[in-house]
């Protein structure tokens, strides 16, 4: 995602990428909220609920760096 930035042409392109990326962070953001406290906090014993968004902000962007965007 960030190589896509870095190679937009114009400013519009890349504001555009930028947003795109943000809102995708986003989603991503609470549906990882939703998916770890109803499932995964269920069925494996160690892991903790997340309580705030902003845990699930900082997962979110580690997950994002780990796969690679």
């Amino acid at each position: 995602m960030i190589r896509d930035v870095a190679k937009s042409e114009t400013r519009t392109d890349m504001i555009k990428e930028l947003l795109l990326y943000t809102l995708a962070l986003l989603i991503t953001t609470f549906l990882i909220r939703i998916l770890w406290n109803r499932s995964l906090v269920k069925h494996i014993s160690i892991l903790k609920p997340i309580n705030t968004l902003s845990d699930a902000f900082i997962l979110s962007i580690a997950l994002s760096v780990v796969r690679g965007l």
